[in-house]
């Protein structure tokens, strides 16, 4: 990393060092209030954990930006292939807060971590928070506490590698003759009944994929611009992508009444998206059918382009995608609780195909 980022480095975790004093100062004044469900000395550690951990991920984003794109190390973390961003932000910036037991550093000896501190000092320092990066390389008292965090680390992973490995064997001597049979239930091979549909939602985990919903983060001025067919630009600008033909045929009452419902299917679509992933984490979504990547690979294909006006009228899309919702049936019945089933086993995949095949998606 140049200089700037060093420097950049070095004031981040000044600042971050000068909050943590702050918050010291509020406790020692009795001017911080817990937060619900926690003592107030867990409030005051959390608050501290999540500062210098602020700390050294922002140090460690702006050495990651700092690389070059030829850098094997972060050539390796942006593949995937090994590490993470962590791990850059660990060697190149600042390695971080240190903990024993999922806190920082306990007092060992007579209310200090190590004799050469003063009695209750709960800074950074004196609790296990390691300013340097391994390039630089680590003081006698930053790599005492390392140590410590290191060797729990290790202690961990060689039970947990015997107890998972247990637990793993026992699972599939429990699920060996689990299987998925031709009308589509889960039994074992006493035709005992498990599943009715694999998953609730019958998705094969070979065929799935993380994918993003684009519906869910936007503002509401950007979505409404990113999905919503508005008629009011008027037709000079509607003919930038669609012909003479299909602009008469949108003004009728039948196609403003399909456009409209569009735009509330989609709006409760979103409602519904962020009720199931309130922060916004879109990160978890796995379906199949990767629409984003279709897509583009069949504009390569046929040499589409976004310039070229469209005869496809909006209200073909919005009834070719109805239609594809309708076919897509997953719990046959036609009782309460198969619609129920059915409900929740599509929902997910019917809002992808509705935001990413919505009429101004495909059209503009």
């Amino acid at each position: 990393a140049d200089q700037q980022t060093y420097d950049t480095i070095r004031s981040t975790i000044g600042k971050a060092k000068l909050e943590v004093n702050k918050v010291i100062e509020r406790a020692h004044r009795d001017s911080l209030d817990p937060s619900p469900g926690n003592s107030l000395r867990q409030t005051f550690e959390n608050m501290v954990n999540g500062l210098l951990n602020s700390a050294r991920d922002n140090t460690g984003s702006s050495a990651q930006r700092s690389l070059s794109d030829f850098n094997q190390f972060k050539a390796m973390v942006v593949s995937g292939a090994k590490g993470s961003s962590i791990n850059i932000s660990q060697v190149i910036a600042c390695v971080g807060q240190q903990n024993v037991e999922g806190k920082r550093i306990p007092f060992g000896f007579k209310h200090r971590t190590l004799p050469h501190f003063i009695k209750d000092d709960y800074g950074p320092e004196a609790k296990g928070f390691v300013e340097n990066s391994y390039l630089q390389g680590l003081t006698p008292v930053e790599f005492y506490f390392h140590a410590m965090g290191g060797r729990e680390g290790l202690i961990d992973t060689a039970v947990k590698t015997a107890e998972t490995g247990y637990i793993q064997r026992r699972l599939i001597k429990a699920m060996e003759s689990v299987m998925v049979k031709y009308d589509g239930t889960v039994r074992n091979q006493i035709e005992q009944l498990i599943q009715f549909t694999y998953g609730e939602d019958g998705l094969a985990g070979e065929n799935v994929e993380f994918q993003s919903i684009i519906s869910l983060k936007p503002s509401n001025h950007l979505f409404e611009r990113l999905c919503k067919f508005d008629l009011s630009s008027g037709e000079k600008y509607l003919r930038k992508f669609l012909t003479d033909d299909v602009i008469r045929d949108l003004y009728t009452n039948e196609s403003l009444q399909l456009l409209d419902d569009e735009w509330k299917q989609l709006n409760d679509d979103r409602l519904n998206l962020r009720q199931i992933f309130p922060t916004g984490d879109t990160s978890k979504i796995v379906l199949p059918c990767n629409l984003e990547r279709l897509i583009y690979n069949a504009k390569k294909t046929f040499s589409i382009s976004n310039r070229t006006q469209s005869n496809l009228s909006p209200m073909q899309v919005i009834q070719g995608l109805q239609k594809l919702t309708q076919r897509l049936i997953i719990v046959k019945g036609d009782d309460r609780l198969s619609h129920e089933a059915q409900h929740n086993a599509t929902m997910l995949m019917n809002i992808l195909l509705r935001s990413s095949l919505s009429s101004r998606q495909v059209l503009e």
